[in-house]
Order: structure tokens, then C-alpha cells, then sequence
């Protein structure tokens, strides 16, 4: 009885190891090679920002389905052109409604917040005088 016992403590030991080993080899298989993801740090640039590139894409993306072409349908806002961006770049608005910071309408509307990469780069295109490049 006695070396059943020994031999099923044994068993037990062996299965334990077995699961901590397996274990071991799981958690240290799994790894991020994306920094970003990893510490949701997002490489951006915000020195080479360009109108028609990164300001144009990110307007697309988010905001002319309702501020593209109808007026109505954006509460009158448009921004389908550089002029109309521009307009609402100066004032503020555009900054501020992205941002959502109190007392703007928060946009994309009944949508989330866009990314900080896309947030500082706006911001650093207007602070470069919202050149059109």
C-alpha cells in the first residue's frame, strides 16, 4: 500500500512538472516583435505632415461621409476642399472637435476618438500655418 502511494506521488509530481514545463514553454513562445502594440506606443511623425497626404487621408477616412458634399448633412459644415479645411482649421473648431474637448460637438460623431497620431498631426499642421502641400 505504502509503495502505491509513493508511486502515485510520483505519478502526481511528474504531471505537475509536466503542466509547469508546458506552461513555461507557452508564456515565453508568446511575444509582441510591435512596439506599438506591445506598449501602445505609436510611431508619429509629426514633422513631414502634409496636407494632401496625412490631413487629406485622415479627413477622408473620418469625416467627409457627413462633411463632404451635402451641407446638410453636416450640420453645414464642410470640408471637402483645402479652403473649407483651412476655414475651419483657423478658427479652431476642427482642432477642437477631434480633440473632444468640452464645449465642441465631439466628432467623428457618435464615433471614437481618432488616434493621437492623427490628433497631433492636425495640430502640427495648423501650427505650420496650415500650409497646402
Amino acid at each position: 500500500m505504502r509503495v502505491q502511494q509513493t508511486i502515485e506521488t510520483q505519478i502526481m509530481k511528474m504531471k505537475l512538472a509536466t503542466a509547469f514545463s508546458c506552461m513555461i514553454y507557452v508564456l515565453s513562445s508568446c511575444y509582441y516583435d510591435k512596439e506599438e502594440l506591445l506598449y501602445g506606443i505609436e510611431k508619429c511623425d509629426t514633422v513631414n505632415v502634409k496636407y494632401s497626404v496625412q490631413i487629406v487621408n485622415t479627413l477622408t477616412a473620418n469625416c467627409l461621409s457627413c462633411h463632404g458634399g451635402d451641407a446638410s448633412a453636416g450640420a453645414g459644415i464642410r470640408l471637402g476642399t483645402y479652403d473649407e479645411v483651412k476655414a475651419q482649421a483657423v478658427s479652431g473648431t476642427l482642432l477642437n472637435v477631434i480633440s473632444h474637448n468640452p464645449g465642441f460637438s465631439q466628432m467623428p460623431k457618435g464615433g471614437a476618438k481618432l488616434p493621437n497620431c492623427r490628433i497631433e498631426e492636425i495640430r502640427a499642421w495648423i501650427q505650420n500655418g496650415t500650409p497646402n502641400n
